[in-house]
C-alpha cells in the first residue's frame, strides 16, 4: 500500500505542478518570461511537487477554522442573536449543525472510495494496479490529515463557546465515526446494487436538504438537538463501535474491490475540484434537445431586423430558451415566496414588518448582496454558450476575429442582462408592495438606494460570469478543466458576498459603498474584456 501512497502522490503533485506551469506561462507580462524547458526540468519540478504537497497540507489546515468560522460558529451565533430559545445553547448549536452537515450530508452525500480522480483512472484503469490496494491508500490520504487537522480546531472552538476539551474530543470521534460509517454504507449498496446511490440527483437533493434543513432551518424554528445527547460518552462509545466495524469492513470485510471497483468509475465524473467549485454543475444541464431546435412562430427572430451576428445570437438564445428562461421562472418563484414570507411576517408581528420596509438598504440589502449572487442566470449561459456554440465555431478563424468576439460579447451582455435583469425587477416590485402593505412611504432616498442597488447588482453579476468567460475562457474542449484563475476569481466574489451578510453599517454608507464597487467593477471588467479578450478567446 506504501508503493501506492507514493503513486498517488507523486500523480496529484506533477498534475499540480504542470497546471501551475501551463497558467503561470498564460498571465500577463510574467508569463512570457517562463521558457517550455520548465516541464522537462525534472530537478526543479520535484521541488515544486514537494512544495506543493506542503502548500496543499496547508490550505487543509486553514481551511477547517474558515468552515468552522463561516459555516458553524457564525451562523450559530446569528441564530442564538434572533431566538431567545437558543441562547445559553450556543455548544449545543455547534453540534447540532455539525451533525446535520458533516455527519450526515458530508459523510453519505460524498464518497472518498467512489471519487472520480485522475489519479485513480490512471493507477487502476491504465496501470492496473490492485483496486484495493489503492482504496485503502486513498482513504489514509484523505482522512488520516483531515482528521489531524480538524482535532484542535474542534477543541478550540468548543473552549470559545464555554466548552471542555473532552466535548471537543467527543465531537471530533462522532464526526470521524461517521464517516468511516458513511463509506462503509455507500459500499454497502454498491456491492448490493451496482450502484453509487449519491450519482442520483434525488438522492443528492434528499440529503442536500435533510442536512440544511436540520443544520440551519430547525434551529431558526427553536428546534436543536441537545449537546449533552449527542456528546454523551455511551453515545460516544456507540460512535466507537460503529465506526470502528464500518472501518473493519472498509479493509478487510469487503473483497470485491478488484472486481466491482473499476465498474464504478464513470469518466461522466471526471470534474477536477476546480470545476465543481466554481460552477457547481456540469454541461449536461445545458446540453440542448431535439425538440429546442423547433422555435415557435412567436420567437423566431426576424431577419430584417436582425442581421449578422445580432441574427445569430438571436437563434442562439431562443434555441435556449428552456435552459436559461426556466432558471428564471424558477427565481422569479423564489421572488415570490420571499414575498410570501414578508406578508407573513406583516401578519404576525406588523411593528417589525414596518421597521424592516423603513430601513430596507440597512437591514435587507446586505442578505440580497449574497442572494443576488446565486440567482443571477450568467454563469449557465456561459456553460451553454460554450457548450453549444463556442466550442464548435471557435475552431473557425472568423469567428476569433477581434471584431466577432467583441460584437458577440455586446449583444450576449445585452441578452443575459435582460434575463437577470427581470429577476432583479421582480426583487424591487416585491419590496415596493411589501413597503405598501406595511404603509410605508416608498418616495424615500432608502427605497431609491435599495432599488437602484439590486437592478446594478443584477449587472454586476451579468458582468462578472460573462467577463471572466471571456478574459479566461476556462473551459477545455474536453469539458474537464477550468482555468485556475477564474475559478480563484469567482471564490473571491462569493466571499465578498459572503462577508457582506456580516457588515453592520448604520445610515446609506454600505449601500454608497455596494454602489461604488459595483461601477467600478463594470467598469473594469469592460476595458478588460476589450483590451485582452481578442487574445484570450480561445478554444484549448
Amino acid at each position: 500500500m506504501s508503493n501506492v501512497l507514493k503513486q498517488i502522490i507523486s500523480l496529484k503533485t506533477t498534475l499540480w505542478v504542470n497546471s501551475f506551469i501551463y497558467y503561470f506561462k498564460r498571465l500577463w507580462l510574467i508569463g512570457k518570461w517562463m521558457p517550455d524547458s520548465l516541464y522537462s526540468n525534472y530537478s526543479l519540478k520535484h521541488k515544486l511537487s514537494l512544495a506543493a504537497f506542503v502548500i496543499r497540507q496547508l490550505i487543509e489546515l486553514a481551511g477547517k477554522p474558515l468552515y468552522l468560522l463561516f459555516f458553524v460558529l457564525v451562523p450559530g451565533l446569528l441564530l442564538t442573536e434572533s431566538r431567545q430559545s437558543l441562547q445559553g445553547h450556543s455548544i449545543s448549536l455547534m453540534v447540532n449543525i455539525l451533525f446535520f452537515l458533516n455527519c450526515l450530508l458530508g459523510s453519505f452525500g460524498d464518497s472518498q472510495i467512489f471519487a472520480v480522480t485522475r489519479d485513480k483512472i490512471t493507477i487502476i484503469k491504465y496501470m492496473h494496479q490492485d483496486a484495493r490496494s489503492y482504496t485503502l491508500a486513498a482513504l489514509a490520504l484523505k482522512y488520516i490529515p483531515f482528521f489531524l487537522c480538524y482535532l484542535p480546531f474542534l477543541i478550540l472552538f468548543i473552549k470559545l463557546l464555554g466548552g471542555t476539551a473532552e466535548q471537543g474530543f467527543f465531537l471530533w470521534i462522532m464526526l470521524a465515526a461517521f464517516r468511516m460509517m458513511g463509506e462503509a454504507f455507500q459500499l454497502y449498496i454498491f456491492d448490493r446494487t451496482g450502484k453509487v446511490y449519491n450519482r442520483n440527483m434525488a438522492c443528492s437533493w434528499t440529503i442536500i436538504g435533510v442536512g440544511l434543513i436540520g443544520g440551519y432551518l430547525l434551529p431558526f424554528l427553536g428546534i436543536c438537538l441537545p449537546a449533552s445527547v449527542l456528546l454523551h460518552p455511551i453515545m460516544t462509545l456507540l460512535y466507537l463501535i460503529l465506526g470502528g466495524v464500518s472501518l473493519s469492513y472498509i479493509i478487510t470485510g469487503y473483497r470485491e474491490y478488484e472486481k466491482k471497483l473499476p465498474r464504478s468509475i464513470d469518466l461522466n465524473f471526471l470534474l477536477s475540484s476546480i470545476l465543481k467549485t466554481s460552477s457547481g454543475s456540469s454541461f449536461k444541464e445545458v446540453e440542448i434537445q431535439e425538440k429546442d431546435v423547433e422555435i415557435p412562430r412567436s420567437l423566431k427572430p426576424h431577419s430584417s431586423s436582425n442581421q449578422g451576428y445580432a441574427y445569430f445570437n438571436s437563434l442562439f438564445f431562443a434555441r435556449h430558451r428552456r435552459q436559461l428562461l426556466r432558471p428564471v421562472y424558477y427565481r422569479l418563484l423564489i421572488v415570490g415566496a420571499l414575498f410570501a414570507a414578508s406578508i407573513v411576517l406583516l401578519a404576525v408581528n406588523r411593528q417589525a414588518a414596518q421597521n424592516l420596509s423603513a430601513n430596507m438598504t440597512t437591514l435587507l440589502l446586505p442578505f440580497f448582496v449574497y442572494v443576488m449572487y446565486f440567482l443571477t442566470v450568467a454563469d449557465k449561459a456561459c456553460r451553454a454558450m460554450f457548450y453549444n456554440c463556442d466550442k464548435d465555431m471557435l475552431h473557425y478563424s472568423f469567428y476569433r476575429r477581434p471584431d466577432t468576439i467583441l460584437n458577440n460579447f455586446r449583444i450576449r451582455l445585452l441578452y443575459i442582462s435582460l434575463y437577470d435583469g427581470v429577476i432583479a425587477a421582480a426583487l424591487c416590485l416585491a419590496a415596493i408592495l411589501f413597503c405598501l402593505l406595511s404603509g410605508t412611504s416608498i418616495f424615500t432616498p432608502d427605497m431609491l438606494l435599495f432599488c437602484l442597488t439590486i437592478l446594478l447588482l443584477s449587472v454586476l453579476f451579468t458582468a462578472h460570469h460573462l467577463c471572466l468567460y471571456y478574459i479566461f475562457q476556462p473551459y477545455s474542449e474536453s469539458l474537464k478543466i477550468k482555468n485556475p484563475f477564474f475559478s480563484i476569481i469567482n471564490v473571491i466574489m462569493y466571499v465578498l458576498c459572503f462577508l457582506c451578510l456580516e457588515i453592520r453599517v448604520k445610515g446609506s454608507f454600505f449601500t454608497l459603498g455596494v454602489l461604488v464597487f459595483t461601477v467600478l467593477y463594470i467598469m473594469t471588467a469592460l476595458i478588460l474584456v476589450y483590451r485582452k479578450a481578442p487574445e484570450t478567446f480561445r478554444l484549448k
